[in-house]
């Protein structure tokens, strides 16, 4: 009997110590700090920022195609290839480098007249499309002479020109540095309307656009003076035509207390 009930004593005795070991680690032990690995969640605010700066655009690029036939594959690729070795030189002549000159594609194929029953072979037609970036110094006043100098050479198509800005690094360092300036003052301000305190950023995603105007307003002043018939309307930009605007979103979430 004795024995039983000295067992009874031990197991509540063991049953009262871990129930005191249990309610000592809740209070001692902060929740989270039990569960390491459970994000802990805390109060957040998430606002949105934007910053904007201006560069000059550094090349000016132009997309052309050269178009040749032929009674056989070969016979157009050879003509095509001799005009491709006239655009060369004439590049050449106004120092394009050779790798400032791509190829983008090149295409040889049938063509057939379509208007009877039964198709009938007119010629093959080789196909070559180039991109032509001039971006030296002097790329402002080069490209329209060099366009103009494009009649020269029977069937060179110009199909698309713009600007472009390849060294942007320092643009973008500005407009984000703006962004996460703005993005601040947003979480700041909201912040002191709920009488919280702004601590440390815990996520930033960022995105990016570049608005890099077209050259019509520049084509029409430069194509006066190689001779070319151009309208005076022009559409009026909110921007300079030699300026590249550069904005980078930004999506900040700050922890508050």
């Amino acid at each position: 009997m004795m024995n039983k009930d000295h067992s009874w004593f031990l197991i509540a005795t063991v049953v009262i110590v871990a129930a005191f070991i249990f309610m000592w680690y809740q209070i001692r032990v902060p929740y989270k700090d039990q569960i390491p690995n459970q994000q802990w969640i805390t109060n957040t605010i998430s606002v949105n920022g934007e910053g904007k700066a201006y560069a000059v655009p550094d090349t000016f690029v132009i997309n052309a195609s050269v178009s040749e036939n032929g009674k056989t594959t070969k016979e157009a690729q050879t003509k095509m290839e001799e005009k491709i070795l006239k655009i060369k030189e004439l590049l050449w002549n106004n120092d394009i480098k050779k790798e400032n000159i791509k190829t983008v594609s090149v295409n040889v194929y049938p063509e057939y007249d379509r208007s009877s029953s039964q198709r009938k072979l007119l010629w093959y037609k080789a196909e070559q499309n180039m991109e032509i970036e001039i971006n030296w110094s002097g790329f402002t006043q080069k490209w329209a002479i060099i366009i103009s100098q494009f009649g020269d050479v029977w069937w060179i198509n110009v199909n698309n020109t713009y600007f472009n800005l390849k060294d942007k690094d320092k643009a973008v360092q500005e407009a984000r540095t703006k962004a996460f300036e703005n993005a601040k003052q947003k979480a700041e301000q909201l912040a002191k309307l709920w009488d919280l305190n702004l601590w440390k950023a815990s996520m930033i995603s960022e995105s990016e656009s570049s608005n890099i105007p077209w050259p019509y307003p520049v084509m029409y002043d430069m194509a006066k003076s190689v001779g070319w018939a151009w309208e005076a309307t022009m559409n009026t930009q909110t921007i300079s035509a030699w300026q590249s605007e550069i904005t980078v979103y930004l999506q900040i979430v700050y922890e508050v207390r």
